[in-house]
Formats: C-alpha cells, structure tokens, sequence
C-alpha cells in the first residue's frame, strides 16, 4: 500500500468505545486490555459537548450495500469483520457524513441493542471536515479493506466475549475517476453473547 497515513477524521463523528448491553448480557470492560486509550476519532460515539447536533438527513443504502448478520453469527471474527465494514463504507452521493454508516450499522443488527442505540445517539456536532469535503466533490464511495492485527497475549475468548483488533485501510473511489490517499485505521472490537447458542454480537468498539 502506498501514500497510507493515519486516518485524520473529523472528532464530531463519533469514536468510542461503550459496553455492552441488555440486563442478560454479560458486563465487559469496553475495550480488550491490550487497546491503547481512544483516539476521539472515526465513526463511533464521544462524550457530548454543548455544541447543537446538525440536521438529521435521511439514511439510505450505499452503492453496492453492506453486509448484514447471516450464518457468521457464530463466529466473533467475522461478525466484527461484517460491523466494521459496514461501519466503514460510505457513500458520499447519499451520506451527508460518517454517522450515517453509523446508522445503517445499527439498523443491520451487528450490535448489541445498547451499542446500536448509542450509535443511533452520537449525532454529529460540526461539519464533518476537509477530507469529506473532497470525497464529496468527486461523489465518492469508500470500502474498506480490513486485515486481522491481533497482538500476541492478548485475552482468549470465552464463552460469552471475545475481542478482535483490524486494521482499517479506507480509500476513496470518485465517480469521476480520482482516487483518494488512504486512510489507516486500527479497530478493537468487544464481542459478547448471552450463552453458547446465541449469536455474538458487537458490544464496544474503539478506533486509533
């Protein structure tokens, strides 16, 4: 990969890590031991500020989709693959910012329903900043390429959490033809589930 830098994204859009859920799932810290303190970036939520949230706008499907739950509810890697991608594409020709993946995330059903409901909630604050600006001027579609980074001793799943660490590569792809610097990202994901024959789903996120 070339011209890869890290993702300098707007701190509006939200960025953190939160736990997990209903009364019947298991408390969990909100990222695994080994993630460092979140950077206040990316699309996942932030403490409030007094700032006033901006217009809602409607949300709709991305050139191309997203993924949505299927028979890979079993397996915790490829449910916080399925999240993150979803959380990650966008489509400048129908998004007015990150949040709207956001939403769309939440509504897929890759989240526990206390972390899709705090997706839902973190509302952007501020225009979403300089490289959505070009994304938009050339009508822009980002899919994210997503690589396993799992460090070495990290926790071991159990039955009920498991933790997962990508990295995010995001490059934007203009309608016109341009093609954009790409973003990199490192996400750790909680995943949680209420016993062994329940589904996983994604409890926390954190993103550097």
């Amino acid at each position: 990969m070339t011209r890869a830098r890290r993702a300098a994204v707007p701190a509006v859009v939200l960025a953190l890590a939160l736990t997990a859920c209903t009364s019947s799932e298991p408390s969990a810290d909100p990222v695994p031991p080994s993630a460092p303190a979140a950077s206040g970036t990316g699309p996942w939520p932030t403490p409030s500020t007094p700032a006033e949230p901006l217009p809602s706008v409607p949300v709709r499907q991305p050139k191309g989709g997203i993924p949505t739950p299927g028979d890979a509810d079993q397996d915790p890697t490829e449910v916080s693959r399925g999240a993150l991608t979803a959380l990650s594409t966008y489509d400048t020709a129908v998004d007015t910012s990150r949040h709207q993946a956001a939403l769309r995330t939440a509504d897929a059903g890759w989240c526990t329903p206390r972390y899709a409901d705090q997706l839902r909630e973190a509302v952007p604050r501020a225009a979403p900043g300089a490289a959505w600006t070009t994304w938009t001027r050339h009508r822009a579609v980002v899919r994210p390429t997503l690589e396993r980074a799992d460090q070495a001793g990290g926790p071991p799943d159990t039955e009920r959490r498991a933790y997962r660490q990508w990295t995010i590569t995001l490059t934007p792809h203009g309608r016109d033809g341009w093609t954009g610097t790409p973003e990199v990202q490192t996400a750790y994901a909680t995943l949680t589930r209420t016993g062994p024959a329940a589904p996983w789903r994604v409890a926390a996120l954190s993103l550097q």
